[in-house]
């Protein structure tokens, strides 16, 4: 008899906790929600990140309040997410990184594969291959021909170790048989900067933190790292194109969550920026941002990060990034 009044105890409590998440599910969004981005201002995450967190604004009708949460590759921003309550008003917009190759270069506090909710891919991040005007480089040959001259001397930036722009020129490097310097700053914006100051050599800069500089002439992009040309620079040849056949090296991004998200709320998000991305003005601003708009569902985002775990894996131990 008590087994049958447990039993009966144990069927309530489980009902109501699902009423419960349901009516919570239709409340939400009812507060303003927090978008962390992992990285710092004004490179293409975070660029990404504003222009989804305004159409989030307008589609959901509460503030989406943007949290640049810089430093160790993403992974602080990771853990604070890994750290908040799954209840839909903590999101991160992330890129390859923090999802993927941080396990490779270091011990994690948080698990990609079980600590976050994978809610939907977002954009893919293509990089332009960047010199200044007055570094004389005017082609991948000029480039090339100087680290053969200069073993070790070539330098390039990026915004971390294990970024996905380190591991373009950690891929150019190894692809042409040169030693070539990987100098670290916070972000993709200062490693933008730090080109124009003629610190490094030349960087792989994201649309949103290099094309500005080339449309003003203080940056010229000799090649692309994507395996085909980009949508809007048509124009700049890939690597592949130029010699390095099968270069192909881009950031994949998207929204997560925490753990423990309901599944209302996670379908809700989905649905929403699903809308935004099939919205054609929003694919033009990202085009026109040198960005590539990418439509996938949660599911598809998880496995490609995955698979980009396992592609880029090889890369960082023949680099040595973990020493760099």
């Amino acid at each position: 008899m008590k087994a049958i009044q447990l039993i009966r105890v144990i069927v309530i409590s489980f009902i109501a906790c699902v009423q419960f998440s349901i009516a919570h599910a239709d409340e939400w969004p009812s507060s303003p929600i927090r978008l962390v981005i992992p990285f710092a201002p004004g490179g293409g995450v975070d660029g990404a990140g504003r222009m989804l967190a305004q159409a989030l604004e307008e589609k959901l009708k509460v503030s989406v309040i943007v949290d640049n949460k810089a430093g160790a590759n993403g992974t602080i921003a990771m853990n604070y997410l890994r750290q908040s309550k799954p209840d839909g008003y903590t999101l991160s917009m992330v890129s390859t990184g923090a999802l993927d190759v941080n396990m490779v270069l270091m011990t994690l506090p948080y698990d990609p594969a079980k600590d976050f909710t994978y809610i939907t891919s977002f954009i893919k991040f293509p990089f332009y291959l960047s010199v200044t005007p007055e570094s004389g480089i005017k082609s991948l040959n000029d480039l090339v021909a100087m680290a053969k001259a200069n073993p070790g001397k070539v330098t390039y930036s990026s915004p971390g170790v294990g970024n996905g722009i380190h591991l373009a020129g950690a891929m150019l490097s190894q692809m042409t048989g040169t030693q070539m310097t990987h100098v670290p700053y916070k972000g993709a914006g200062p490693a933008a900067v730090a080109l124009l100051a003629n610190e490094v050599t030349f960087t792989f800069g994201s649309g949103p933190s290099i094309l500005s500089f080339v449309d003003a002439g203080r940056a010229n992009v000799i090649a692309t790292s994507n395996l085909n040309r980009i949508p809007n620079r048509s124009s700049y040849p890939t690597l592949n194109e130029l010699g390095l056949k099968g270069y192909d090296c881009s950031s994949l991004g998207g929204v997560v969550g925490p753990a423990g998200m309901p599944p209302e709320i996670t379908a809700k998000l989905y649905k929403a920026i699903d809308e935004i991305l099939s919205n054609k003005a929003m694919q033009e601003k990202i085009l026109k941002a040198g960005l590539v708009p990418w439509q996938v569902t949660g599911k598809q985002f998880e496995e490609a990060i995955a698979a980009d775990r396992k592609k880029y894996g090889d890369l960082i131990t023949a680099a040595n990034m973990k020493n760099n």
